[in-house]
């Protein structure tokens, strides 16, 4: 028997609107000719265009793969094929005879074993603890030399004072410590190096940029005392500096079953290479706790994992990153979006904290156990909005006010939606400016 496909694992990896179009052009049952499947979960079929091209899709993975010389995975074919199954899987009959199956598709599915059973011999392959020590202990000491280069840079931009390296041309200032610390194998913390720079051009800059200054401090101080933290901060810093976790790691940890919401999602661009990193934020309203999803869309080499619907709530199982606060979480490789148990929420959204002090302690919770956390999200309960002296706010349930990132044109669209009626607010909060980033008023909700 075949795999059932929904159209929301379909709108997975749509790659753009113009695919998207192009392929409910071409998703005529009619026009596919020689339509097949094996028991294996591979189905298949042809279509004429410019040639006739040969389309198929490993269902498991909605693996594409097509004859067309098009660059983009999945193509129009192969999305149109995918289109054409999931409204009609009767047409495609699962065929006994291997033999008598295309040529492309056999070469397809024997590469697709090839390259599994490759990733299965490297997992079994037992690893040599002595060589990734002496690996490890390698880059500790490139990393140590970026280290000491970025705390020179540090006294340096001190020494001139935030003000003269603002009123400088600050590119090449940025750009050499930006090096070096990739050099260092250390380019994990050029983000925070891009974020630094960028501040100095703040209305706020003199708060903004004192800010990142001092997270670079403490960064290069713990590093330097890395062997007095505990083995979950020593993880985390690591991953700050960019160090990936091995490839094994996954398979000594814990798979936990979590109940959460999804009640934000966003994307932002990386400032280090042509790409976007997204963020979706999940929510457990009986311990008040975020939970994130992280993903990372880099063509060719990786494109976002599977999204888990806004306005949802979801039983999943999901592995957690190391750290102390473990905040992010990895959800199973080959999942499929209808192997999880999801219910829409329509009435009452979850509940969250009831004032700004409650989330403010929790956040201070976090820090006070890991002090390189950066981001908490937190889902508020009904806030109202508020200006004052061309300053915006979120007023909670106390009266207390928090000031917001606004600029007054997203202010006036924010009010034409909201007014000044509560809601719902979903908010990142990085120790230093509050950011809405979701709402849901009575029926509506919307990610900003």
């Amino acid at each position: 028997m075949l795999l059932t496909i929904q159209p929301d694992q379909i709108q997975q990896i749509i790659p753009d609107a113009n695919s998207e179009k192009a392929a409910k052009k071409l998703a005529k049952v009619n026009d596919w000719n020689n339509k097949g499947a094996s028991a294996d979960q591979w189905v298949w079929a042809e279509i004429k265009g410019s040639a006739i091209y040969q389309s198929a899709i490993f269902l498991p993975q909605l693996k594409c793969e097509c004859s067309c010389p098009s660059f983009k995975r999945p193509c129009k074919h192969a999305l149109a094929l995918l289109l054409v199954y999931q409204e009609h899987p009767q047409e495609f009959h699962i065929q006994e005879d291997e033999t008598q199956f295309p040529e492309r598709v056999t070469k397809w599915r024997d590469k697709l074993t090839q390259s599994t059973e490759k990733k299965a011999e490297k997992a079994n392959k037992p690893v040599d603890e002595a060589a990734r020590a002496k690996r490890q202990e390698s880059r500790d000491k490139k990393i140590d030399q970026g280290i000491e280069a970025l705390q020179l840079w540090l006294k340096d931009v001190v020494n001139l004072g935030l003000g003269e390296v603002r009123s400088q041309s600050g590119h090449q200032f940025f750009h050499e410590i930006s090096s070096r610390l990739v050099d260092a194998q250390a380019a994990g913390l050029n983000v925070w190096i891009d974020e630094l720079s960028s501040s100095l051009y703040q209305s706020n800059w003199q708060q903004q940029s004192a800010f990142w200054l001092a997270r670079l401090y403490l960064i290069a101080e713990l590093w330097q005392k890395r062997e007095q933290l505990s083995e979950d901060l020593q993880h985390e810093l690591r991953q700050l500096m960019g160090i990936n976790l091995a490839s094994d790691f996954w398979a000594t940890q814990a798979t936990e079953e979590l109940q959460v919401s999804v009640v934000a999602s966003t994307t932002h661009p990386l400032q280090q290479s042509k790409g976007n990193f997204r963020r979706q934020w999940l929510w457990d309203e009986k311990t008040l706790t975020d939970h994130l999803i992280l993903d990372f869309d880099i063509a060719p080499h990786t494109r976002y994992g599977i999204t888990l619907p806004s306005q949802h709530s979801f039983k999943l199982k999901a592995q957690r990153y190391p750290g102390v606060k473990q905040q992010r979480l990895k959800l199973a490789d080959n999942l499929m979006l209808n192997e999880i148990d999801a219910v829409k929420i329509e009435q009452q959204p979850p509940q969250g904290f009831a004032s700004f002090e409650a989330a403010l302690a929790k956040h201070a919770e976090k820090l006070n156990q890991n002090p390189m956390h950066l981001t908490s999200f937190w889902w508020m309960n009904p806030v109202r909005l508020s200006q004052k002296d061309e300053r915006y706010f979120l007023i909670d349930a106390t009266n207390h006010m928090m000031p917001i990132e606004l600029n007054t044109a997203q202010f006036t669209r924010l009010w034409m939606m909201v007014s000044n009626q509560p809601f719902y607010a979903g908010l990142e909060w990085n120790g230093l400016d509050l950011k809405l980033i979701s709402l849901w008023q009575g029926a509506h909700y919307q990610c900003l």
